[in-house]
């Protein structure tokens, strides 16, 4: 004897679109990536195009030798005075020498209105004797870190350290 299983199912569970409920939860989802991936692209392109939005007062100071190279312990040796806006997260020093240039990340913080002293390490017998300095502030917004190109500082004459 054979039994016929009745389908216990209601009859529009056999549909093939999809609910209001369900098209709602698509829409949200996808407006959500899209925004998601805009919002990104944007901060991106305004990070790429973004320059310092306060003024970096660095200077030398007014000494008779604000930057020196040792000879001894084959560093050079400089002196640099921060204004009153804002700290400075650090420094992105370019040495360009006779025979080659070389950038150096100097992750020291200098305070408003304090004078850093600072020594970084370079061999003049590879790159060859010092022709420029170039100190480029790097300073810390909306937790972004900005490197301020425009408001950097250069020295041409690079003496020995008396």
């Amino acid at each position: 004897m054979t039994t016929k299983v009745k389908n216990h199912l209601p009859k529009n569970w056999k549909k093939k679109a999809i609910t209001a409920l369900m098209s709602l939860f698509l829409v949200a989802a996808f407006a959500a990536a899209v925004t998601s991936v805009v919002t990104n692209l944007a901060s991106a392109q305004a990070e790429e195009g973004s320059e310092c939005p306060l003024s970096v007062e660095l200077h030398f100071p007014k000494t008779a030798v604000p930057v020196c190279y040792d000879t001894t312990t084959k560093q050079v040796v400089f002196t640099i005075e921060n204004g009153i806006n804002i700290d400075v997260s650090g420094l992105v020093l370019n040495v360009v020498g006779l025979e080659q240039a070389v950038s150096i990340e100097d992750n020291t913080v200098i305070k408003k209105i304090a004078t850093y002293n600072g020594r970084i390490d370079y061999d003049s017998k590879t790159a060859g004797p010092i022709r420029l300095i170039k100190m480029t502030p790097k300073i810390i917004v909306n937790e972004n870190e900005l490197i301020c190109i425009a408001q950097a500082i250069t020295i041409g004459k690079v003496l020995p350290c008396v």
